[in-house]
Parts: structure tokens; sequence; C-alpha cells
């Protein structure tokens, strides 16, 4: 699998619906931060990049492994922790579709 869409945007700007009409359109699964409420691995996973990321960036090659390796069920993301590494995480995915809100 690989990342189809980054929507890069603040939370509480309509990311719910959003990832609702991008699972409608077939962007299964979409990442959001109810899914890391949901999932223990996934929060666990994203602290490790918050507190990693103080001492390094992250490389393309670093994004590609968390997303393809340890999550590749997510094709897309919104709303925190994702839109606070979008940049990043396009610049890993090239050819993903980047939506502002």
């Amino acid at each position: 699998m690989t990342i189809d869409v980054i929507v890069a945007g603040l939370p509480r700007t309509g990311t719910t619906t959003i990832k609702a009409v991008l699972e409608l359109l077939g962007y299964n699964k979409t990442m959001h931060m109810m899914s890391c409420l949901e999932s223990a691995e996934l929060r666990q996973a994203w602290k490790e990049i918050y507190v990693n990321h103080l001492e390094r960036t992250w490389t393309n090659e670093d994004w590609r492994y968390f997303f393809d390796q340890r999550f590749p069920e997510y094709v897309a993301g919104i709303d925190a922790p994702y839109s606070d590494f979008a940049l990043e995480i396009a610049r890993a995915y090239p050819n993903a579709k980047v939506c502002i809100t």
C-alpha cells in the first residue's frame, strides 16, 4: 500500500466529515486523531515520532517504513498528528494528492 491522500490542515476544521467522505470515495482506511485514540499501537508509534523528531528529522525512508510496513492499511490521513507532519509525508509520497483545509 501507499499513501494516496494527505489532508494538511488544522484539526477541528471538518476533519471528521472529510475522513468520512474520503472513506466513501474508497480511501479506506483514513488515519485521523480518532484512529490514534482507538489504537494503543498507533498512539505509541506517533508518540515515538514526536519524541524522536526533536532529535532528528525523519527521512523519506523512515516515513515509508512507518506507513508501508507498520500501518499499511492506511492510505490517507487527516487531522493531528498526521497533519503535523503533512509536509514531510508529502515529500515521502510525491504522488499523493494533497488537500489543504
